[in-house]
C-alpha cells in the first residue's frame, strides 16, 4: 500500500462526506462500484484516469487537483469565477483517409513481404 494511496482515500471520504452521499450513492452517481470506491478509500488502490474523469463530468465544481494533491480548495467558486473550464466546440474526429479493413490488411501483408525478402537475401550472420 502506497502513500498516496491513503492519501487519495482520505480525500475521496472528505469529499464524499462533504457531498453527503455514502459510498453506495458515490459509487452510482459516477457508475462504479461500491467495492471499487471502498478499496480507494481504505488505501487499497489509487484514483483512476476513468475514475477521475468520471468525477470531474458528474461534479464539475470539484477540484481535481485537491483530490490528487490535497492542494487548494475542494471545490471550485464558480460565483468568484475560479474555474478552469475551456468554452470550445468538440470538433469530431475525422480521419484523412478511409481505409477498408481490406485494404489495411493488404498494406500489412505487403510489409510482411518486403521483409521476409529483405531477410532472404541477407547473408547469414556467422
Amino acid at each position: 500500500m502506497q502513500h498516496f494511496h491513503i492519501d487519495h482515500g482520505i480525500r475521496l471520504k472528505k469529499l464524499m462526506k462533504a457531498l453527503d452521499l455514502n459510498q453506495i450513492e458515490f459509487a452510482k452517481s459516477v457508475g462504479v462500484s461500491q467495492p471499487s470506491i471502498s478499496k480507494i478509500v481504505n488505501g487499497e488502490n489509487s484514483l483512476s484516469a476513468e475514475l477521475l474523469t468520471r468525477m470531474a463530468v458528474e461534479y464539475p465544481t470539484l477540484n481535481l487537483h485537491w483530490l490528487i494533491t490535497g492542494s487548494g480548495e475542494m471545490f471550485f467558486d464558480i460565483q468568484a469565477g475560479t474555474h478552469f473550464y475551456v468554452q470550445e466546440e468538440s470538433a469530431p474526429y475525422k480521419r484523412t483517409k478511409k481505409d477498408s479493413l481490406e485494404e489495411r490488411m493488404e498494406r500489412l501483408e505487403a510489409l510482411l513481404n518486403r521483409l521476409l525478402e529483405t531477410l532472404q537475401n541477407r547473408p547469414a550472420p556467422f
